[in-house]
């Protein structure tokens, strides 16, 4: 053991300073959350949403959709403006939904039912119309921006059907990223998308329910 008095000094440690004043700034910062758009920032972010969807013809990438009970299901899905869209889901589901220009159809097929709705009374109306305008056919809920984000949140001018948020990758050129609907009751369903693409042309059947003869459905709604 090494007596004390031939002990190597010990080097004093002297704490770090530490600015209050910019801790309490980095703190704010982080916590900040999602930047809301008022006035021209709003309108110029609105008209951009807009654009985006008058400027697509087809599409289609891969989605995966959360629901209120937290399940979760994948797919494929496509779209044809105006009007046209098609949701393939992944085995167990035994789900698939066409719109096809005039109505919203929910097919589950391992009960042999299919609901329809028009199109209209759906939010996906908004977006499959010939002129996106969503100002006009609207209420704008709010407009955020954060961290490369953009979102609009909408609901009908009535207000009594619940809302949807939109989201976008708003890098160079906005993309589609996904979408949250909230119907009348609050549950929540959430859909994100990726690996997008410019659609293919695809055969008139592609977005039409084969009905056979064989096999007839239970209609609804």
């Amino acid at each position: 053991m090494v007596p004390v008095e031939n002990a190597a000094p010990v080097e004093e440690i002297v704490p770090p300073t530490i600015d209050e004043g910019e801790s309490w700034q980095v703190a704010v910062d982080s916590a900040k959350g999602p930047t809301p758009l008022i006035g021209k920032q709003q309108e110029a972010a609105v008209n951009k949403i807009n654009a985006y969807f008058n400027g697509l013809t087809r599409l289609e990438g891969n989605f995966e959709q959360t629901d209120a009970s937290n399940k979760r299901t994948r797919g494929r899905f496509y779209v044809l403006r105006p009007g046209q869209i098609r949701f393939d889901y992944e085995p167990p589901s035994p789900l698939q939904i066409i719109a096809d220009g005039h109505s919203l159809g929910i097919q589950d097929k391992s009960l042999k039912t299919l609901e329809k709705y028009p199109i209209r009374s759906t939010p996906f109306r908004l977006l499959l119309t010939q002129n996106v305008d969503l100002g006009r056919d609207a209420r704008i809920i709010g407009v955020e921006r954060d961290d490369g984000v953009l979102a609009i949140t909408l609901e009908d001018q009535k207000g009594t059907a619940g809302h949807i948020k939109l989201s976008f990758n708003s890098g160079s050129e906005l993309q589609l990223r996904e979408w949250t609907i909230t119907d009348a009751q609050g549950l929540t369903t959430r859909v994100t998308v990726d690996s997008l693409v410019a659609g293919r042309k695809r055969p008139p059947y592609w977005f039409k329910f084969k009905e056979a003869p064989s096999t007839p459905f239970r209609m609804g709604g």
